[in-house]
């Protein structure tokens, strides 16, 4: 299924032209769902009710019963409430119980999140008359990197699916990073945020690990630990236990790009497409490799990256987010994570689900949750 003039077509062709009520699959106490209910009565609607991801891993999709006929369904963030983290691992198989932060069982949780978006994927063809934001099965593929990259071939940093073994993992990323410069990134398969994220070097021998991990060694073992704190590594031993942790969890290399750089800074851009539209965008600009706006980074200015490398440049950027996006046809929404190098083509990095959750930012006189509200009010409009 492709675009058609401008409209999303695989929610406007189950989208009744009555008035909806607008429900969201996520987190009731979470500011991505007071934001998005303020969107709504800015926009004069009603604001939306909410079923609690907890509530559908327990119950599977007897809790999406609620849910009325001429309803439209939003799959929101499940966020990073312990509970939820836990009760996914558990549905897909592990019995782990990480501590707050910890990074741990990704792969079993990404599992767990899988049986959830099949399920809802059947249920919504049973309840045909309910519409839904995105197609659960897309959110599936963007939340494994391997499989977005996979994908969006082959307009992305040049990547590899790296072992799960430890021995056979460092041969592999070594031979990788030597074959692309010395630099790349390693990320876990399945993890979102910066999670896990590393920005590995090689060099005569040498090892560098930049990462927001902390490492808390006890007489449980090894615990890694997201932070805020973005940190460099460079005893062997520590870079070896950072690596003993994740790698049983699932593992890429993407190679490191060359970023342009505004005012000094590296950045990338932040692309909200919402129904084949790509006004929204942020520049993620960082001292360093890891550009993630949670980690302290600061928005840029787009009109300083604009004088830095020219609107044609800026324009290549929304151009391909668009084309990423459509790779995904059948999903209203996404945030697209876009590679500007020095010199050539911007590449994607990572298509992200929940992608929108970016305050503040207007374009066009809209909030990207306005926006994204509006548009799909628009269609209805159109079908009446």
């Amino acid at each position: 299924m492709t675009k058609s003039g401008g409209l999303w077509p695989w929610v406007n062709s189950r989208m009744p032209p009555s008035p909806q009520t607008h429900w969201i699959l996520g987190d009731s106490s979470s500011k991505r769902f007071s934001d998005y209910s303020a969107a709504a009565v800015r926009c004069g609607m009603q604001p939306p009710r909410c079923v609690e991801w907890l509530d559908l891993i327990g119950r599977g999709c007897q809790a999406l019963n609620c849910i009325p006929a001429g309803s439209r369904l939003r799959i929101d963030s499940f966020g990073q409430r312990d509970d939820v983290l836990a009760a996914l691992i558990r549905h897909g198989g592990g019995n782990a119980f990480p501590k707050p932060g910890e990074i741990q069982s990704l792969d079993r949780q990404y599992s767990g999140l899988c049986r959830v978006l099949e399920d809802l994927s059947h249920w919504s063809t049973q309840r045909t008359e309910i519409s839904l934001d995105q197609n659960p099965m897309d959110i599936a593929v963007m939340f494994d990197k391997w499989a977005t990259h996979r994908r969006l071939l082959p307009d992305r940093p040049q990547t590899r699916l790296l072992p799960t073994e430890k021995i056979s993992f460092g041969e592999s990323l070594r031979r990788f990073a030597k074959q692309v410069g010395g630099r790349v990134f390693v990320k876990p398969r399945y993890a979102s945020s910066a999670s896990g994220v590393c920005c590995y070097r090689i060099s005569k021998g040498r090892q560098q690990l930049i990462a927001p991990i902390e490492i808390v060694r006890d007489a449980g073992g090894i615990g890694l630990f997201n932070s805020l704190r973005v940190r460099s590594f460079t005893s062997p031993s520590d870079i070896e236990d950072i690596f003993a942790v994740l790698v049983p969890q699932g593992m890429i290399a993407e190679a490191a790009v060359n970023k342009a750089r505004v005012e000094g800074d590296r950045f990338d851009l932040r692309v909200v497409v919402i129904n084949g539209r790509a006004e929204h965008l942020v520049v993620r600009q960082s001292a360093s490799p890891i550009t993630n706006l949670h980690l302290g980074n600061r928005r840029g200015s787009l009109q300083a990256v604009t004088d830095a490398v020219g609107s044609s440049r800026v324009e290549r950027c929304r151009r391909l987010a668009l084309h990423a996006a459509s790779c995904f046809p059948e999903t209203l929404y996404c945030g697209v994570d876009i590679l500007l190098p020095r010199s050539g083509d911007p590449l994607v990095c990572e298509v992200n689900a929940f992608g929108d959750f970016l305050p503040n930012l207007v374009a066009g006189g809209k909030t990207v949750y306005e926006a994204i509200l509006q548009s799909n009010a628009a269609d209805r409009e159109a079908l009446a």
